[in-house]
């Protein structure tokens, strides 16, 4: 595993998360570790561990319980794409066919559950009351964002406000979490926690607008899936958002015809992914995610100096600043 830079202060630690990632996979059920393991082979940025070590470190949690729990907070992570992927009918992630296309999309859902039960049992040994409360109701949150966003599929008069609201439930609650976690398992007072909780909710954001601009701008190579695939599965994400509140009333017949087909030709996808770069959605997305990038890296701004607040800093440039 390539551990990126911002994480280099807890590569000791990211790698024991990485080898007990594949140790609890311990089930005596084949299917279970073979499709676990494909997936969590298949790579990934490991930013939802990364979070959740550097504030444990920057309290001084002990990493009897912090990796186990940092652990866990990816296998969350994996059980969502596990389940979006059968959800969305996908047939690519990160340049590999899908855990649903290798395995059935039975396996693939049953080892997302699976997953999820790993994690709630690693939190109750490891984590303790407060920590498997905070988790447990992200998952919640997790599974109302995917939710809210099947209602609004093809919903051309989606508000920004029920776009956001999708993803801090989705992707932003899940990685305040990790930093919250992290907080509490440090000790952190109740204004620190506040404060790093705050700070993942903000990446979050920033994280989800950056992949939402990245499916409109980049090519299937770079990102490991083929690009237009929120336009062809019919998902108004920002970039559209921003085009729709000056699309003239062509525009929007055209968008809205094509979000609402059920197999939309490929140059209807791309009619509409050349209408929102060549109207700026995705530069209004990418200048969007760098301000909640500003907000996070000035919300932990009263925090004790460290190595890993310094790294903390540098997650958030890095989230706007990757290419896939």
């Amino acid at each position: 595993m390539k551990i990126p830079e911002p994480f280099s202060v807890v590569a000791r630690e990211l790698e024991e998360v990485e080898a007990l990632s594949k140790k609890l996979l311990d089930s005596k059920v084949r299917f279970v570790l073979k499709a676990g393991r494909y997936i969590i082979d298949s790579g990934g940025k490991r930013v939802r561990p990364g979070l959740t070590l550097l504030c444990g470190k920057l309290f001084g949690a002990q990493p009897e319980r912090l990796i186990p729990v940092a652990t866990v907070m990816e296998y969350m992570h994996t059980a969502t794409l596990l389940h979006d992927d059968v959800v969305d009918g996908a047939k690519l992630r990160r340049s590999k066919p899908t855990a649903g296309v290798v395995f059935g999309n039975d396996i693939a859902v049953l080892v997302g559950d699976y997953m999820f039960a790993k994690a709630i049992h690693v939190l109750a040994v490891h984590g303790g009351e407060e920590v498997l409360k905070v988790s447990a109701e992200t998952v919640q949150h997790m599974a109302e964002g995917e939710i809210l966003q099947l209602e609004k599929i093809g919903d051309v008069n989606m508000t920004e406000q029920e776009y956001m609201d999708i993803v801090f439930r989705k992707t932003a609650s899940l990685m305040s979490t990790c930093c919250e976690v992290g907080a509490i398992l440090g000790r952190a007072s109740q204004r620190a926690r506040a404060t790093v909780k705050d700070f993942g909710k903000l990446v979050g954001y920033a994280f989800q607008l950056v992949d939402d601009a990245f499916d409109y701008a980049s090519s299937q190579e770079t990102i490991g899936k083929p690009s237009g695939n929120d336009i062809r599965e019919g998902k108004v994400t920002y970039p559209l958002l921003c085009v729709l509140k000056s699309a003239s009333r062509k525009e929007r017949e055209l968008i809205a015809q094509v979000l609402t087909k059920a197999n939309p030709t490929a140059e209807e996808v791309e009619a509409v992914r050349e209408l929102v770069l060549r109207k700026g959605g995705v530069k209004e997305t990418l200048k969007l995610a760098k301000g909640f990038v500003a907000r996070a890296k000035e919300s932990i701004s009263n925090l004790p100096e460290s190595p890993f607040k310094t790294a903390l800093k540098s997650v958030a440039d890095f989230v706007v600043a990757r290419t896939h």
